[in-house]
C-alpha cells in the first residue's frame, strides 16, 4: 500500500488585489478598471470563439427562418394536394399547381431579386414578404383550380426573391471567415419549412378532417409574423449602405466583361452549375411534392406517404448539418459529386421497398444526399466565380435551375397515369447520376485570379 502523505494545513488564499493595489501593474489595473465599467465585458471572449456578434448571429438565424418559410411556401402544395376534394384538379393539373410556384420563382430569383441590389436587401424583403403572405392567404380562399394556380404563381415570384436575397443578407452579416458557417446555417432552414409542411400535413389536416386550406393560413401567419419582424428590427446591410454611399464599386482589375455569365470566361462554368442544379432540383422536387400522392396511390393511406415526406425533410437536415462539418474541409463539388451518387443509390432502395422501416430510412438517406449535393453546388456558385460576379451567378444558378424543379412535377403528374410510383423513382436514378458527373467536372475548374477589394462591397453590386 502506497503511504499516507503527510497531513499540511492548507495555505491562506492570497487577498484578491483591487483596482488600486500596488501589486497590480499598471496595465492591469486599466483591464480591472475596465472590466468593471463594462458589464457586458465577460461575453467579449465568448464573441471571440464565435467570431460572431450577437447580432451577426441574429440576423443569420432570422436568414435560416425565411429560408424555412420559403421552404414551407413551396413543399406545402405537396402535402395538400391529398386532400383537394374530388374533381378540383386532375392529376396532370395537379402538376401545374405544383409548378406554378416553381416558376414564379425563377421569375423571381432571375428578374427582381436583383433590385436588392438598387434599392436595398431590407425594402426588397419586405416587399417579397408582403406580397408572399397575400399569395398564400388566396391560395386559402381559392375556389378553383385557376385560382389556385395564379395564386401559387404569384407566391413563388415572392419566395424567389425572399430567396436570393437572404442568401446574399446572411453572408453579408457575417464575416469573411464565417461566411460559409453562414451559408450552412440560412441552407439549413429550407429543409425545415419542408419538415414543417409534412408535420401540417400529417397532423393538422387530419385534426380538421381534411380541409387543405388550413395548410396555406399556417404559411400566411408566419408570413405574416415574419414581415412583422423584418419592419420593426432587420437593418439595412451595412455593406449596401457602404456601396450606396461612395457609388459604384471600384472594379479592382476586373473588365466588365469578365463579369459577364455567359462571357468568355465564365460561360462553361455557367452552363455546368446551371444544368447540373437543374438536375439536382428536378429530383429533389420530384421526390419532395409528389412522395406523399405516390405513397398513396400504391398503399391507399395518405399517413405513410405524409411521413415519407417527413424523413424526406428531416433527412436535409442531416445533410445540411454534415455539409457544415465538412464543407470547411473539402470542396462543395467534391461534396455534390459524392452525394448526388449516394443519392442515387437511396432512391433506388426506396423505389423497390416504398413502405416500411427500411423505406423510411432510405427516404431520410435520400433528403439528406440531395440536400447536401444542392448545398454544394451553391457553395461552388460561389467559389468559382470572380468577386463581382457572385452574388448575380447564384441568383442565376437557382433561377435557370428551376427549370428541373418546374418540369419535374408536371412531367410526374403525365407519368402517374401511365407509370408505377417504382418505376418513376428509379427514373430519378437518370439526374442524379448527370449532376455527380458534372460537379466533377467542376472540381477541375478554377476561379479567375483578382484581387481581392480592399474594403468590403456588396456582393451583388454588379449586375448584367
Amino acid at each position: 500500500m502506497a503511504p499516507v502523505p503527510p497531513f499540511r494545513t492548507a495555505t491562506p488564499p492570497t487577498p484578491v488585489a483591487g483596482p488600486d493595489s500596488p501589486r497590480r501593474r499598471p496595465e492591469e489595473q486599466r483591464s480591472f478598471a475596465q472590466n468593471k465599467r463594462d458589464p457586458m465585458n465577460s461575453q467579449k471572449s465568448w464573441v471571440a470563439t464565435i467570431g460572431m456578434r450577437p447580432n451577426q448571429i441574429a440576423v443569420v438565424l432570422f436568414c435560416a427562418f425565411l429560408n424555412m418559410l420559403d421552404g414551407y411556401d413551396v413543399l406545402v402544395m405537396g402535402f395538400a394536394m391529398p386532400y383537394l376534394p374530388e374533381g378540383f384538379a386532375s392529376n396532370a393539373q395537379k402538376g401545374y399547381l405544383v409548378s406554378a410556384a416553381l416558376a414564379g420563382m425563377a421569375v423571381g430569383a432571375i428578374g427582381l431579386a436583383r433590385f436588392a441590389d438598387v434599392y436595398g436587401r431590407r425594402k426588397v424583403l419586405l416587399i417579397g414578404l408582403a406580397v408572399n403572405t397575400i399569395g398564400l392567404a388566396t391560395s386559402a380562399l381559392s375556389t378553383n383550380f385557376e385560382t389556385l394556380l395564379l395564386t401559387r404563381f404569384v407566391t413563388g415570384i415572392a419566395i424567389g426573391t425572399i430567396s436570393v436575397v437572404i442568401i446574399v443578407l446572411g453572408q453579408e452579416s457575417a464575416p469573411a471567415n464565417r461566411r460559409s458557417i453562414a451559408l450552412g446555417v440560412v441552407m439549413i432552414g429550407y429543409p425545415l419549412g419542408t419538415m414543417l409542411a409534412g408535420f401540417a400535413g400529417a397532423g393538422l389536416l387530419t385534426w380538421v378532417g381534411g380541409a387543405w386550406q388550413g395548410m396555406f393560413w399556417i404559411g400566411a401567419a408566419f408570413g405574416a409574423v415574419s414581415l412583422v419582424v423584418t419592419a420593426v428590427f432587420l437593418r439595412e446591410s451595412d455593406e449596401f449602405l457602404q456601396r450606396k454611399a461612395t457609388g459604384e464599386p471600384t472594379r479592382h482589375g476586373a473588365t466588365i466583361a469578365e463579369t459577364r455569365l455567359l462571357g468568355q470566361t465564365l460561360r462553361t462554368r455557367t452552363i455546368l452549375l446551371a444544368g447540373g442544379y437543374s438536375m439536382l432540383t428536378a429530383a429533389y422536387y420530384f421526390v419532395g411534392t409528389w412522395t406523399p400522392q405516390l405513397i398513396k396511390n400504391a398503399s391507399g393511406d395518405a399517413g405513410s406517404g405524409a411521413m415519407a415526406g417527413i424523413m424526406i425533410g428531416l433527412g436535409a437536415v442531416i445533410g445540411g448539418t454534415l455539409f457544415g462539418a465538412v464543407g470547411l474541409k473539402f470542396a462543395g463539388a467534391r461534396i455534390a459529386a459524392v452525394t448526388s451518387l449516394v443519392a442515387a443509390v437511396a432512391i433506388a432502395v426506396f423505389a423497390v421497398t416504398l413502405r416500411g422501416p427500411i423505406a423510411l430510412t432510405m427516404a431520410a438517406v435520400l433528403g439528406a444526399a440531395v440536400f447536401a449535393a444542392l448545398t454544394g453546388y451553391t457553395a461552388t456558385s460561389t467559389a468559382v466565380y470572380p468577386v463581382l460576379a457572385r452574388a448575380k451567378g447564384y441568383g442565376v444558378m437557382m433561377g435557370v435551375g428551376r427549370a428541373g424543379a418546374i418540369l419535374s412535377p408536371i412531367v410526374a403528374g403525365y407519368a402517374s397515369s401511365v407509370l408505377t410510383p417504382r418505376s418513376m423513382y428509379l427514373a430519378v436514378i437518370v439526374p442524379l447520376t448527370i449532376a455527380a458527373l458534372v460537379a466533377l467536372v467542376l472540381m477541375r475548374v478554377r476561379p479567375p485570379s483578382e484581387p481581392e477589394p480592399a474594403t468590403q462591397t456588396s456582393r451583388a453590386a454588379v449586375a448584367d
